[in-house]
């Protein structure tokens, strides 16, 4: 696949209207691993085998969040978890309709890609999954997804030699190639337009990599993509910047 070029003007996170937030869960294979030792650790029934389509998982458009902020989510003031944790991924923005593209027209349908964090409350998903109950209040509350601007491609899909990363608090610990996905960009948009059915301005987060963990008042998340520019260097195409924070400053 040939790698996407991108204009010069980004999309402001900030005029983002989605109908559909679409998630993808274990595309990449480490992290398929760590998350099924966190299940075992769990009692959660795990998942061995490797899934011949995407698993995918929605969040409601009120999840979307463009201002960096990160709090555990609250109910009549009590905490719904001890253990928030980070995801950070590549985003699709769909550009135009479609209710069935192929996978080599999937370049067609996204206008732009993004970085994102997809907050995830560890600790309720996994008793979700032991208990074999849907986990949508460990995915899809308000401020779970979160996103930077966006970069406007024009001729193809991210390479497999891009790259999503996340800092947390200077330090790097998260970081994967394109190409590392089980299910690449062009396969996730043409399995969920003819599943579902895309529309202009819905967002598709990719899947995390590995070293996924947990987050604390205070940390500073940095979440990027990058594009090869030539040996040994990369642009950063996509920059989200953001910061967990104390629940008494909801």
């Amino acid at each position: 696949m040939d790698s996407a070029t991108l204009s010069s003007t980004p999309i402001s996170r900030y005029g983002l209207d989605p109908h559909s937030i679409f998630c993808v869960g274990k595309n990449y294979r480490e992290h398929a691993l760590e998350m099924l030792k966190m299940e075992e650790e769990s009692g959660a029934p795990p998942a061995r085998r490797e899934e011949e389509e995407p698993i995918i998982f929605m969040k409601p458009a009120t999840a979307l969040e463009t201002e960096g902020r990160i709090s555990v989510p609250h109910l009549y003031g009590r905490a719904l978890s001890n253990s928030m944790h980070y995801e950070a991924e590549l985003v699709l923005l769909v550009g135009k309709d479609t209710d069935g593209c192929e996978a080599g027209e999937a370049a067609k349908y996204v206008s732009a890609v993004g970085a994102g964090l997809d907050m995830t409350l560890r600790d309720v998903q996994l008793e979700a999954k032991k208990a074999g109950n849907p986990w949508l209040r460990s995915k899809g509350f308000r401020r779970s997804a979160l996103v930077s601007d966006f970069h406007p491609l024009a001729g193809a899909l991210p390479g497999s030699d891009w790259t999503v990363s996340l800092d947390l608090n200077g330090k790097r610990v998260q970081h994967a190639a394109v190409g590392e996905m089980i299910h690449p960009p062009a396969e996730l948009v043409s399995y969920l337009s003819y599943l579902y059915g895309l529309r202009k301005g819905d967002l598709i987060f990719t899947g995390t990599p590995a070293g996924v963990g947990p987050v604390n008042a205070g940390d500073r998340l940095r979440a990027y993509v990058c594009s090869p520019v030539g040996t040994n260097a990369a642009e950063e195409l996509a920059v989200l910047e953001a910061k967990v924070e104390n629940p008494q400053n909801n």
